[in-house]
């Protein structure tokens, strides 16, 4: 045999390995998909949503929700005391999904995130936590993505395109049904361009992104866990009361623990709907306690001392 055919040969070969284990690795994806998909008692995914009135954004979520390619999923609406327009909506979506969604309620006493959203998780029954707020709608695959790429000691975190209130307004249900709203040239002149780059769907960049020795930053609205991962920090912090750094907050205490935190941007992708904010209320000092923790174990937190 010649040198020219034994380098053929042998290329050859190196491709039929190469396709070999690319098949492979198909087949375990098909059958890990699978398995993922049927129907069990308890759901997979518990996705909290922290919702303070708005029932109209609530309503739009819970249709995106409804688009999901995964289905193995509970909600658990983490409610910091809103009235009853927003019960009657969970009432309307709650025998739309797999699994009833569940409504966690505490009464209005201000901005408390923490302490509902410890106790929507303390409800919860899957042994893996996805986090939202009350005004992001979401990507058909949103939920398919953060589970996919779920790990131990590893919180996935994604971004969001930051809709205008003109759109956030005009979108309508029927355009949600139909996914309109994950389009570029539905969203592209009603959001400021440096977050035009977080609405396209690129999930083969998740290695390129997340190479070793690069950390990320977990993004309140846009997070997911392992359960046990969570409680092992004891969650949110509940003395840190009002709007703002808890979020910075928790994102610090999962890097004191060890915990390395991936991008999911452009993979597990979320729709701001606009809202007016009220202005951060904690002081100067009070804000270098917040984002600098010294321990990753919050002393007032799902587990109370």
């Amino acid at each position: 045999m010649t040198h020219e055919v034994w380098d053929r040969h042998r290329g050859l070969i190196k491709n039929f390995r190469l396709l070999s284990s690319v098949i492979i690795k198909l087949f375990n994806v098909i059958a890990e998909w699978t398995k993922n998909m049927e129907m069990t008692d308890t759901p997979k995914v518990s996705l909290i949503i922290a919702c303070y009135n708005q029932p109209d954004y609530l309503e739009k979520i819970l249709y995106s929700l409804l688009n999901q390619l995964f289905v193995q999923f509970e909600i658990v609406i983490a409610d910091d005391g809103s009235g009853q327009l927003l019960a009657k909506v969970i009432e309307k979506f709650n025998s739309k999904f797999k699994y009833p969604i569940q409504h966690v309620w505490h009464e209005d006493a201000g901005f408390r995130k923490t302490i509902i959203v410890n106790g929507a998780v303390n409800r919860s029954k899957s042994d893996y936590l996805i986090f939202i707020d009350g005004d992001c709608i979401v990507h058909h695959q949103f939920i398919a993505r953060h589970y996919l790429r779920r790990k131990k000691g590893v919180v996935l975190s994604g971004r969001r395109v930051m809709l205008d209130e003109e759109i956030s307004k005009s979108i309508s249900v029927e355009q949600i049904k139909k996914s309109l709203y994950e389009k570029p040239w539905f969203w592209w002149k009603h959001s400021e361009p440096v977050e035009r780059k977080r609405g396209f769907y690129l999930p083969f960049i998740f290695h390129i992104v997340n190479f070793p020795g690069r950390d990320y930053w977990a993004f309140g609205s846009n997070f997911s866990i392992h359960k046990t991962d969570f409680i092992e920090i004891n969650g949110y912090d509940e003395s840190i009361i009002g709007r703002g750094l808890e979020d910075i907050n928790i994102s610090q205490r999962f890097k004191l623990k060890g915990y390395r935190t991936k991008r999911l941007s452009n993979e597990a992708i979320q729709y701001h709907l606009f809202h007016k904010s009220d202005p951060v209320p904690h002081s100067k000092e009070d804000e270098e306690i917040i984002i600098h923790p010294k321990h990753f174990f919050a002393e007032c937190g799902i587990i109370k001392q």
